[in-house]
């Protein structure tokens, strides 16, 4: 995959650098962002220097104050830092987030940060909004990228958590990635609906893949495709796929509307046009064994560590 360089306020500085202990010199890209408001605090930059070793989790997140313990919860163990980027949540997302800080996280793993501004929508909107502005998807996730501290970086939501038949696996896939710092990794996730009643569904081949794991360092880093943003490389990288074994499950909740995030009705792209037609079938309780397979109520206590299975422990 190749990235296609963004519009002007993007700045390239080519440094050179001493390599510590080595004496040798070390060519490194700064990639330097000023947004078009002028707003000089949320002007940034992307470069591979002075990253500490480890992975360093990425989250954008808003309005899930009913996921993000789970989420949190389950991968707390997994990464060394979980940069958390709140955009403007109209719930209580970041007082859940806070308590769960302070009575769980005493290693402070989690950097919680603020994005004020609002987001384009997916789709059109996304489309016609410029790459170098504070309302641009791409300018919030190039912006949270440049929050992490460590040599790895992976792109988690505040609506996944981590399957707890595959954390052994992954955590040994996270430790043999930090050995390739020129390869991007595939994971693989299945998205959960629940319904009205607190009943938990997963739709048979609801099951997708994107570019999660990738090294820290300005490349990749994202650019603007049609519809979204995606993660772009130049030089390009290798793209590595591990087992195909759902690694994470993506929780959407029939009482939200799950997709006011994007611009349009009528979602153009296949895997959301599936997600939207289950959602819509589990909503209306028109769920079908051929398509579906009913979860046990324990379901998200389930994917996550006993010791704090519960809100209460």
């Amino acid at each position: 995959m190749t990235f296609k360089v963004q519009k002007s306020r993007e700045r390239l500085a080519n440094l050179i650098y001493k390599k510590e202990g080595s004496g040798a010199e070390v060519s490194s890209r700064q990639f330097e962002y000023q947004n078009r408001e002028g707003l000089l605090n949320y002007d940034f930059s992307l470069s591979g220097k002075e990253k500490q070793p480890g992975l360093s989790a990425m989250l954008r997140i808003k309005n899930e104050e009913d996921r993000i313990f789970y989420c949190l919860t389950s991968i707390l163990d997994v990464f060394d830092e979980i940069v958390l980027v709140d955009n403007a949540s109209e719930d209580q997302t970041v007082a859940v987030v806070r308590e769960f800080k302070r009575r769980f996280d005493t290693e402070n793993k989690i950097k919680c940060y603020f994005y004020p501004f609002t987001v384009s929508r997916y789709g059109p909107e996304h489309f016609d909004t410029p790459e170098d502005s504070v309302h641009s998807v791409v300018y919030y996730y190039n912006w949270t990228l440049s929050l992490c501290t460590r040599t790895f970086v992976c792109k988690w939501d505040g609506d996944m958590v981590l399957s707890s038949a595959a954390r052994p696996w992954l955590l040994k896939l996270l430790r043999e990635i930090q050995a390739n710092p020129k390869a991007c990794w595939v994971l693989y996730g299945q998205t959960v609906y629940r319904d009205g009643a607190g009943n938990f569904y997963q739709g048979k081949d609801d099951i997708h893949s994107e570019i999660r794991v990738f090294p820290n360092g300005g490349n990749p880093r994202f650019g603007k495709q049609k519809h979204y943003e995606a993660l772009k490389s130049d030089p390009p990288l290798e793209i590595e796929r591990p087992d195909k074994r759902v690694a994470f499950y993506e929780l959407k909740f029939t009482d939200v509307d799950e997709f006011s995030h994007w611009s349009v009705a009528d979602i153009p792209t296949t895997r959301k046009q599936r997600e939207q037609r289950y959602f819509n079938l589990v909503k209306s309780g028109q769920v079908h064994e051929g398509q579906f397979q009913k979860l046990p109520s324990s379901f998200l206590d389930d994917q996550i560590p006993s010791r704090q299975a519960r809100r209460g422990s």
